[in-house]
């Protein structure tokens, strides 16, 4: 194998596990976010075992933050672009 595949190799299973992290991995535990720029328009809902890859697309192209709930409908956290970011580099 040469060192082009062995890189696209580790870029692919980096992307594989980031695209597969549950919500309440990455996100902003509910009373540590500052919530003073939320408006109903800006914000999306998903509970918090929703792997990344169903909704990271949405965050980029709408701005969005995403608010992450329990399965009883509870906020406990966030996401914005930077929690993405976050985690995608580590």
């Amino acid at each position: 194998m040469n060192i082009f595949n062995s890189l696209l190799n580790i870029f692919l299973n980096k992307e594989y596990k980031f695209n597969n992290l549950k919500a309440n991995k990455i996100m902003i535990n509910e009373e540590n976010f500052n919530k003073e720029n939320l408006t109903l328009g800006n914000t999306f809902k998903v509970n918090e075992n929703i792997k990344i890859i169903k909704f990271k697309e949405k965050i980029i192209k709408e701005n969005l933050t995403i608010v992450v709930i329990n399965n009883q409908g509870k906020t406990i956290g966030y996401i914005t672009k930077n929690e993405l970011l976050k985690s995608k580099l580590s």
